[in-house]
């Protein structure tokens, strides 16, 4: 489950559906691995579709996690307890 984002107007576009941040090719792509990150209970739960590509962050990243949504833009966030916390989107490169 979701508990925080980093970015509100990440919050925003996963209540509304939309947010003029989000590129529109990338708006269902983006829901549904929202909506997979919300159900996880484990992060054993991300690692399937391969394509999501779970990988653990390293640096100052260090104990984040990031799934592939599209191209170079990733889903980053900290998991603990079955929860999703500082949820972001951020384009890599």
């Amino acid at each position: 489950m979701i508990k925080t984002f980093s970015q509100p107007w990440l919050e925003e576009f996963w209540h509304n559906g939309k947010h003029k941040r989000v590129p529109s090719e990338l708006e269902a792509r983006l829901l549904r691995k929202m909506d997979m990150v919300n159900r996880a209970e484990a992060l054993k739960d991300l690692k399937a579709p391969p394509s999501n590509h779970l990988h653990a962050l390293h640096g100052d990243r260090e104990g984040q996690w990031a799934i592939a949504v599209s191209g170079a833009w990733r889903l980053c966030f900290s998991f603990a307890d079955g929860k999703v916390f500082d949820l972001e989107l951020v384009q890599y490169h």
